[in-house]
């Protein structure tokens, strides 16, 4: 892999199933299959070796499965080519083709990123390839956020996270775990590797060969090829593009809140080289976990850099209530009420505000507490990714110079 993001931000956006354990999925379900353990001579060879122990002469991938208890999540009924897979497919997702062992695949996330310039990587996908020329869905994989994409090395589908990583390929239909590892911490944070492969378990490996070859795959997935994936109904980004927006701060939750501001409402702007948010927040109710309220007038503004001045080139707000539900995973956007304009504000706003009305026509309406925090938020964006950045710039005004960055102290305050 060409580097690592710090952030582990858009693995609760992007929401999918995924796989735990070393077995197979097949063809119709995104369940692992019953395990084919082969605890022998062999497996003891591979323990103390390290070597890798895909072995199709002692793996059965036509062995019994459990029932499909999920399907894909696309509608693929009548398609006969990837090409008209991806035709249905939402604006905002993503689409890679790949080659994983000798099967040509289509990988279909829920949503990408930019990984470096010019690369749109994705951390979840749905995989189809073809059974006797029908498309046909076999599994979905997720990896553990941004820092670890997708990725191919020859042949092998590598998904990873800060303390797992599985290894992949498909062989007669199936999706075959050939080699799995993760770390666990014991009670003085020493970390201990577990490490098993589709043709032996943990309990084969010593916990110095676990821990080695635990390492051995991340080595690895550091080498191994970044997915390219291409983003449905994306804008060509204009010549001289910034570094995407991602919210810098240690809170997962605000993380998922601003990643969902950037993602849907630059949509309704042409294409410029950043867009920024900026959430003007004036309350949030968390009483009900499956659906926190955040309150607020919710700002997006697209910049152009000139020298070391960010050009706003349009931008607007929208107020009114984000909802986010609390997951096993972290969080996820489930939807937002968004006020009416014209001679229906002030009903639709007390309606979808309700006891939180006034403080929104008094902090979210005040132009002077949305432009300390946009020039905030701005500053810690340019120091986030080294950016020269001195002022923004509104149409017709003069540039406002941006503060010191704070990101060590200003974002736990949001709440």
């Amino acid at each position: 892999m060409k580097k690592r993001l710090l952030g582990s931000v858009t693995a609760v956006l992007l929401a999918a199933a995924s796989l735990a354990g070393c077995g197979t999925q097949n063809a119709a379900s995104s369940q692992p299959a019953t395990e084919q353990s082969v605890s022998t001579e062999a497996a003891a060879e591979q323990a103390a070796s390290g070597q890798t122990s895909y072995d199709p002469a002692a793996f059965d991938a036509k062995g019994e499965t459990m029932k499909p208890e999920e399907n894909s999540a696309i509608d693929i009924t009548g398609c006969d080519t990837f090409t008209q897979i991806v035709e249905k497919l939402d604006d905002g997702m993503g689409y890679a083709n790949t080659t994983i062992w000798d099967t040509e695949v289509l990988l279909v996330s829920s949503g990408t990123y930019e990984w470096e310039p010019g690369t749109e990587a994705a951390i979840d996908a749905e995989i189809f390839y073809y059974n006797d020329d029908v498309p046909t869905y076999l599994a979905t994989v997720t990896a553990g956020g941004t820092a670890y994409p997708l990725s191919v090395k020859d042949g092998y589908l590598y998904v990873g996270g800060n303390h797992f990583i599985t290894k992949y390929l498909i062989d007669s239909g199936s999706l075959v775990e050939v080699e799995e590892g993760y770390y666990e911490y014991d009670e003085a944070g020493e970390e201990i590797g577990y490490y098993r492969t589709c043709n032996s378990q943990f309990e084969d490996y010593d916990e110095a060969t676990a821990k080695s070859n635990v390492e051995g795959l991340f080595n690895e997935l550091e080498e191994a090829d970044v997915i390219a994936f291409q983003t449905v109904g994306a804008v060509t980004p204009v010549e001289g593009s910034l570094p995407q927006y991602e919210y810098p701060g240690p809170e997962l939750f605000y993380s998922v809140l601003y990643q969902y501001l950037t993602d849907e409402l630059s949509k309704n702007y042409d294409a410029a080289q950043v867009s920024i948010p900026c959430p003007v927040i004036v309350a949030e109710d968390d009483s009900d976990k499956s659906d926190i309220r955040v309150y607020g007038n919710f700002w997006i503004l697209n910049y152009n850099l000139d020298g070391d001045t960010l050009e706003c080139v349009s931008g607007g707000s929208y107020p009114g209530c984000v909802h986010i539900k609390q997951t096993d995973d972290g969080y996820e956007v489930t939807s937002m009420d968004v006020v009416a304009d014209g001679s229906d504000f002030t009903e639709s706003a007390k309606k979808i505000f309700g006891d939180h009305y006034d403080a929104f026509m008094k902090d979210g309406e005040d132009e002077k507490t949305r432009d300390a925090l946009r020039a905030q938020i701005i500053a810690n964006y340019a120091a986030a990714n080294n950016l020269d950045i001195k002022a923004y710039q509104d149409e017709g005004w003069d540039p406002v110079t941006l503060p010191e960055e704070n990101i060590d102290s200003f974002y736990s305050a949001l709440n």
